[in-house]
C-alpha cells in the first residue's frame, strides 16, 4: 500500500506537482464502497474517471488546436524577407540610336534587407503568445479534472449513502420480523408492527429515490467525457480525510504560481515582447543589392551595387508602443487584483476544509461510537422491555443521521480540497496510478 505523506509538496517544481492529486489522495485509501454491485458492472476509479475526461473532453482537442497553431506562429516569425532578384533592361526597344536592343543595357542584381534583430524580436512575441496558448491548455485542463473529480466525488457520496440506506432497510426488515413475534407472543402492540411496517416503507422508498439519484450522478459523470449514456458502472473508491494538509502560509506561497495569476503575467509580457516588435519596425531597415550590368553597345560587363534607406525615425509607431505600454500596465494590475482575490478565497476554502475535517474527525472519533455504543444499550433494553419502539427507534435513527452527516462532511472536505488543487494550479490528471490491492 502507498501512502501519501502530504498534500502538497512544495519542494518540487510545478511540472512535478502531478502526484498529489486528488485521485491518489482518495484512491489510495485501503477502504471500498461497503455494498456490493452486479459482476458484470464496469469498475471505474477517480483517476480513470479524471483521465477519461482529459482525453475526450471536445475543449481540450480545441485548445490543443489553437496551441499548434501558435506554434507555427512562432515558425512563421522567424521567417525573413525573401531575397529579390532583379532583371533590368534600359535603353532598349526606343527610337534613334536605341532601336532595337544594340545600345542596351541589362542589369541583373539581387537584394536582401537587413532584419536581425527585428526578427528576433518578433519571434519573441510569438514565443510569448504560444505560452499563453499553453498555460490556458493547463488551465483548462485544471478546470475539467476539476470537474469530473468533483462528478466523480458526488457520485460516489451518493453510492456510500445508498450503502447506508440499504443496511438500514434491512435492519427494519430484521427489526419488523422481531417485532411481528413480539406480537404473536404478546410481547408487543399492533401499534408497534404498524409503525414498524411504516419505517419499513420509508427506509425502501429512501433507497428507491437515493438508486435514482445514484442513476443521475453516474450519467452525469460520464458525461464528462461525452458518454452521458454510459453510466453503468461501479465507483471504486472511498470517501476518507485522513491525508495531511501543508499550512496556510504553504498555500499561500503558491499564490503567483496559480494558473490565473500568471495568465495574467503572461499577457503584460506578450504586451512587452510586442511594444520591442513596434520599436523595432520603426527603426529603418537598409536594403542593399548588388549585381552585373552588360553593355550591349560595347559588350562589356560593369558591377552594380546599392544601398536603400527607408526614410522616418523612431517615433513612427509611438502610438502603438504607448497602447501596448498601457495594456502591459492593465495586465499586471489584474495579476495584482487576481493574487489579491484568490488569498482570500484560499483562506475561506482552508477554513472551510479545516472545518469539515473536524467535523467527520468528530463523528468518527466521539459521536458515532458512542452512538453505536447507545444503539447496543437499547437494543438490550427494548430486548428487556424498558424501551418503547418509539425510543429505541429514536437512537437507531440518530445513528443513522450520524453516518449520514459523515459521508456529507467528508465530501465537503474533499470537494474544497479538489478547489483548493485547481485553484493552486496542482495536477488532477490522474498520471499516477492508484494502488487499492
Amino acid at each position: 500500500m502507498i501512502s501519501c505523506l502530504s498534500l502538497f509538496r512544495l519542494e518540487k517544481p510545478i511540472a512535478d506537482r502531478c502526484l498529489p492529486s486528488i485521485a491518489l489522495l482518495l484512491l489510495l485509501a485501503s477502504a471500498t464502497v461497503a455494498h456490493a454491485e452486479p459482476e458484470t458492472a464496469t469498475t471505474l476509479t477517480l483517476a480513470d474517471a479524471v483521465e477519461r475526461s482529459l482525453a475526450k473532453h471536445p475543449s481540450l482537442a480545441a485548445q490543443a488546436h489553437r496551441y499548434q497553431a501558435a506554434g507555427e506562429q512562432v515558425n512563421q516569425a522567424r521567417v525573413r524577407t525573401g531575397t529579390e532578384i532583379q532583371l533590368q533592361v534600359e535603353d532598349a526597344l526606343g527610337s534613334g540610336l536605341y532601336e532595337g536592343a544594340d545600345n542596351a543595357q541589362a542589369t541583373l542584381s539581387i537584394s536582401w534587407a537587413l532584419e536581425g534583430r527585428y526578427v528576433s524580436r518578433r519571434v519573441e512575441a510569438a514565443t510569448a503568445a504560444q505560452s499563453l496558448a499553453a498555460l490556458e491548455l493547463d488551465r483548462q485542463r485544471y478546470d475539467i479534472a476539476a470537474r469530473a473529480a468533483q462528478a466523480f466525488l458526488n457520485a460516489l457520496a451518493f453510492q456510500e449513502r445508498l450503502a447506508l440506506a440499504q443496511r438500514a432497510r434491512d435492519n427494519a426488515e430484521r427489526a419488523l420480523a422481531d417485532i411481528r413475534r413480539r406480537s404473536r407472543a404478546g410481547g408487543s402492540s399492533s401499534v408497534d408492527v404498524l409503525r414498524a411496517e411504516v419505517a419499513l416503507q420509508r427506509r425502501l422508498l429512501d433507497v428507491e429515490d437515493l438508486e435514482h439519484e445514484l442513476a443521475v450522478a453516474r450519467q452525469q459523470l460520464a458525461a464528462q467525457w461525452g458518454e452521458p449514456a454510459a453510466g453503468a458502472f461501479h465507483l471504486q473508491g472511498a470517501l476518507d480525510t485522513e491525508q495531511t494538509l501543508v499550512s496556510l502560509e504553504q498555500l499561500r506561497a503558491r499564490i503567483q504560481d496559480s494558473p490565473r495569476v500568471r495568465q495574467f503575467l503572461t499577457r503584460a509580457r506578450i504586451s512587452e515582447s510586442e511594444m520591442a516588435v513596434a520599436k523595432a519596425d520603426a527603426m529603418a531597415r537598409w536594403r542593399f543589392s548588388a549585381g552585373v550590368r552588360r553593355y550591349e553597345a560595347t559588350d562589356d560587363y560593369g558591377v552594380v551595387a546599392g544601398v536603400a534607406v527607408p526614410l522616418g525615425n523612431r517615433s513612427r509607431n509611438r502610438a502603438r508602443v504607448s497602447e501596448l505600454a498601457a495594456e502591459q500596465a492593465w495586465n499586471q494590475a489584474l495579476a495584482v487584483t487576481e493574487a489579491n482575490d484568490l488569498e482570500v478565497r484560499l483562506f475561506e476554502l482552508y477554513q472551510e476544509l479545516l472545518h469539515s475535517r473536524h467535523q467527520a474527525t468528530s463523528l468518527v472519533e466521539q459521536i458515532i461510537p458512542r452512538l453505536e455504543k447507545a444503539t447496543n444499550a437499547a437494543n438490550d433494553a427494548y430486548n428487556l422491555g424498558r424501551f418503547t419502539y418509539l425510543e429505541w427507534q429514536s437512537v437507531q435513527q440518530e445513528l443513522l443521521d450520524a453516518r449520514l452527516e459523515l459521508i456529507n462532511a467528508r465530501l465537503v472536505s474533499h470537494a474544497n480540497l479538489t478547489e483548493l488543487e485547481r485553484l493552486t494550479g496542482l495536477s488532477l490528471s490522474a498520471d499516477q496510478k492508484e494502488h487499492n490491492q
